[in-house]
């Protein structure tokens, strides 16, 4: 499953909103455990860090819970659904972020954005010389 290229949203909130969507539709139920950022990656096609914001997104939501060595699991209870669908708060019952946190949070975006791009770019140039590479018959 491959990410729209066209959209201005950055791909780990794209994932997010995927899973998010999920998560309130039953989906994954509280409880269950989430795919890993590994198995986000080659789901959707990303880069690790990816994906691993967009669980950091959802953590932050208080949708998921991360047990050290075990994963990540949907929360049980789940917290009640934010009108404004994924405006980050913090995991401490529902207070707005501060604003260093919305800050470094902005530049952790514009940074994966960048990874993004880089990862792409050296694909491309991983095919370009592989092919170079290959011995002509």
């Amino acid at each position: 499953m491959k990410l729209p290229k066209d959209s201005d949203t950055p791909p780990y909130r794209l994932v997010a909103e995927e899973l998010r969507r999920q998560i309130r539709s039953g989906r994954l139920k509280p409880g269950e455990r989430v795919p890993s950022s590994r198995d986000l990656e080659a789901t959707y096609e990303i880069a690790n860090m990816t994906a691993r914001s967009a669980l950091r997104m959802l953590r932050d939501e208080g949708l998921i819970n991360t047990m050290p060595g075990r994963g990540n699991f949907v929360a049980d209870p789940l917290p009640e659904a934010d009108p404004k669908a994924g405006a980050p708060e913090a995991a401490g019952g529902g207070q707005m972020p501060t604003p260093e946190y919305v800050e470094l949070s902005e530049r952790l975006d514009a940074i994966n954005a960048r990874l993004d791009t880089l990862f792409q770019v050296f694909g491309q140039l991983g095919g370009v010389t592989e092919a170079k590479k290959t011995p002509k018959k």
